[in-house]
């Protein structure tokens, strides 16, 4: 139960908004049975001799039925799974206690963690989105977290990317991060994989050898190749995708569901018609082979840690929602989110899924 606060002729219940519920307490009435609830009796044992509580029968029913229908009771005889137990329960015992706030589909809070335990996720690319993404989902307790990324910890990263330190300089992300998950979760089975993407099929090799529940590419390189890659792959294996990005003040994220929403290409091929020059940009970016041209088009990095722990948290309760409630409950279902971390203006654009898409026009969602 709520917290409870006893005022003049009534009792507050809960908190904050959304949480707080009045409820009338004449003379002091309902007092004894709402402490002796707080408390942790149940309610076999309430009923069971309501005259401590000086209220009758019907009177305590009537009580329980009211705080039941509202959320505040739990049931005690649920129990938790015999695999979120002792200090793995306690571990999560603050994520179980949010849980018991919410309108709840499964009727108790363990099923939710449980979601979360029996869930893989895939995420490409350990930079400052990614490294916020890791650190998110082994707070929630995913039970199995899959990254992979080719680079070097460099010093100028620490700004942004927060499962390393000034001692991982030099190292390789992939390492380092692995390193720092199991200090920071032991119960999340957290692996690496240490691989340059050079093309389709090793996104694809990836997602088959993962396994993954949901893919999540926040990976920059190869230029102008990578969500292509990315968004194929996840399409053909009909794994759910989320991208994001942050690009200096800007942010930007966007979900695929194969075969409901639409892919990177469709949105490619749609700005398309209103930016004819977009087409010859993302071609003049995949020859960009040489370091000289190389230094010539990118721009220097400009992400604030803050904006790629935001875009972080984001993707990952975007991936909660989708465990929790499908699809359709996510934000960006079929919607691009966009972000000005200096105003803070949010948006969500509705996105054009394409029935003749080459990538994903075929696709049927089972």
């Amino acid at each position: 139960m709520h917290g409870l606060l006893f005022l003049k002729n009534r009792v507050r219940i809960g908190a904050g908004e959304s949480y707080v519920a009045n409820i009338d307490n004449p003379n002091d009435k309902y007092t004894k049975i709402l402490k002796a609830l707080k408390l942790g009796i149940s309610r076999k044992e309430a009923l069971a001799h309501p005259e401590k509580y000086d209220l009758s029968k019907a009177e305590l029913k009537d009580c329980l039925k009211v705080l039941e229908n509202a959320g505040y009771l739990e049931d005690e005889a649920i129990q938790p799974p015999v695999d979120l137990t002792g200090d793995n329960l306690e571990r999560y015992k603050v994520n179980l206690n949010f849980f018991s706030t919410l309108e709840n589909p499964f009727n108790n809070k363990f099923k939710y963690q449980e979601k979360l335990k029996n869930a893989t996720v895939l995420i490409i690319g350990l930079g400052g989105i990614g490294s916020n993404i890791c650190i998110a989902l082994l707070e929630l307790g995913i039970g199995k977290i899959i990254a992979t990324d080719f680079d070097e910890v460099d010093l100028s990263n620490l700004n942004r990317q927060i499962l390393y330190s000034e001692k991982s300089v030099g190292k390789l992300k992939s390492e380092e991060a692995k390193k720092r998950a199991n200090e920071f979760n032991s119960y999340v089975q957290f692996e690496t994989i240490h691989q340059e993407i050079s093309s389709q099929k090793d996104v694809q090799k990836i997602i088959t050898v993962s396994k993954p529940d949901f893919v999540v590419n926040v990976a920059d390189y190869p230029t102008g190749y990578i969500d292509f890659w990315v968004n194929q792959a996840c399409v053909e294996k009909k794994i759910p995708l989320i991208a994001a990005l942050v690009d200096k003040k800007n942010g930007r994220v966007y979900t695929v569901i194969p075969g409901k929403t639409a892919c990177y290409n469709c949105q490619y091929v749609d700005e398309l018609n209103s930016l004819p020059q977009h087409e010859e940009e993302v071609m003049a970016t995949r020859v960009q082979k040489n370091s000289e041209k190389l230094d010539l088009y990118r721009s220097p990095n400009g992400a604030l840690g803050p904006a790629c722990l935001f875009q972080g948290y984001f993707v990952s309760f975007e991936i909660m929602r989708y465990l929790f409630w499908g699809a359709e409950s996510m934000l960006t279902f079929n919607k691009r989110f966009s972000i000005d971390f200096l105003s803070f203006e949010q948006k969500f654009t509705p996105l054009k899924k394409l029935d003749d898409c080459e990538v994903c026009g075929g696709i049927v969602n089972e």
